[in-house]
């Protein structure tokens, strides 16, 4: 009997231990699983407006792609030729200096929402390319030909000249398309 008890005494801790780690290892999985439906991991299926049954997950690639949008229309909207000299203009700027900050300009931005295409289709990617590709070519051939001591404000002038000639620039174009692409995820 006394080694029976002793048995005993000596799995209570064992037993013990197990339950524990049974007792963790339930409470981990349970996090994981609310963890993931909350980050749309999930299979849990969801009705649109639209009537349209999506699972979750396709529901948080949406948002990705939307919020992708959301940075291009921001990128376009920027490199708008009024927007563009607002925001890079100095006083006391040559017309060189600030068609340099405004490519400068042009390049940052566009570098800086670089990793974004993978959620855009590819049409709407080679539009915004095309549409900063344009642009640069725009504000290069606005400068050319202006003399060396010419301001930014000869620049600007000369730059809005030109822009008021055009019907569409490239950037209007690719908006278009992105918000009508965009309206497709709704």
């Amino acid at each position: 009997m006394d080694t029976l008890v002793e048995a005993l005494i000596g799995a209570i801790p064992a037993l013990i231990i197990a339950g524990l780690v049974i007792y963790i290892f339930h409470e981990s999985m349970r996090f994981i699983t609310a963890r993931d439906r909350k980050m749309g991991r999930g299979e849990k299926r969801i009705s649109l407006s639209s009537g349209e049954n999506v699972t979750a997950e396709n529901s948080f690639v949406s948002k990705l792609r939307l919020q992708a949008a959301e940075r291009f229309v921001l990128f376009l909207e920027r490199i708008e030729p009024g927007r563009l000299v607002m925001r890079t203009h100095q006083n006391g700027m040559s017309a060189k200096m600030l068609q340099n900050e405004i490519l400068k300009s042009i390049r940052e931005e566009f570098d800086h929402n670089l990793s974004q295409q993978i959620y855009i289709s590819e049409n709407s990617w080679n539009l915004i390319k095309g549409a900063k590709d344009e642009m640069v070519k725009f504000i290069t051939a606005t400068g050319d030909g202006m003399k060396p001591e010419a301001t930014a404000l000869d620049f600007s002038r000369k730059m809005f000249e030109a822009a008021s000639k055009v019907e569409k620039l490239p950037g209007d174009v690719a908006l278009e398309y992105l918000r009508k692409e965009t309206n497709e995820l709704f």
